[in-house]
């Protein structure tokens, strides 16, 4: 699925910036960001993975039977904190992703991630406070604050990785799978909601 490769992807991102611990101090990195306590613990159930990919699985076929009409129909995927944290542990553990543990939090506006990569020698923890904007129909992400450890990077570091995340969501075009166009991206109230509207034929 695309579009959990996309997310994962936007996570593996993250560990490029491993590379910084050997310079700004291997024990600071080592430890918990300040962030993850400020993080809700999410449930976790293989009913949360089944519902999930029912979603993916539904808008599909509803935009595919909507592909060329000529009127646009409104379109809406809301995804839990549950559903996204269970396939996330799910891929995890088939080993997609070099980490041990993720948590993924839907606030008021914003989202914060915390990972604990699993690299040989360098067990560095991250964590992630941003948004998603919507630019030309997909999504954007938009770091508000990124630690590497106990240490907050740079405003220009912060810079660096959300365009390279950015890039890496238009390479593998994860709402190409949704086939919509995407117009508003809300987070709240542990939900994330993608609205939009059915492509018409031309």
């Amino acid at each position: 699925m695309k579009i959990l490769q996309g997310f994962l992807i936007f996570m593996g991102a993250l560990a490029t910036l491993v590379v910084i611990a050997l310079v700004v101090g291997y024990v600071m990195v080592l430890l918990t960001p300040d962030t993850r306590a400020n993080m809700r613990p999410v449930a976790l159930s293989s009913e949360a993975v089944d519902s999930f990919n029912k979603k993916l699985s539904d808008i599909k076929k509803e935009t595919a039977a909507a592909e060329g009409s000529k009127t646009a129909k409104p379109v809406q995927l809301v995804v839990t904190e549950e559903e996204i944290n269970s396939t996330i542990v799910m891929a995890l553990a088939e080993g997609t992703m070099p980490a041990k543990e993720m948590l993924v939090n839907f606030n008021d506006g914003y989202l914060m991630s915390y990972t604990a990569w699993n690299f040989p020698g360098l067990p560095v923890k991250t964590g992630v406070i941003g948004t998603l904007d919507v630019e030309k129909g997909k999504p954007k992400f938009v770091i508000r604050d990124f630690y590497l450890g106990k240490l907050p990077m740079p405003d220009g570091i912060d810079m660096g990785v959300q365009e390279w995340i950015n890039i890496l969501f238009q390479l593998n075009a994860p709402m190409e799978e949704l086939n919509f166009d995407l117009k508003e991206i809300t987070i709240g109230e542990g939900q994330l909601k993608l609205s939009g509207a059915t492509k018409t034929g031309k």
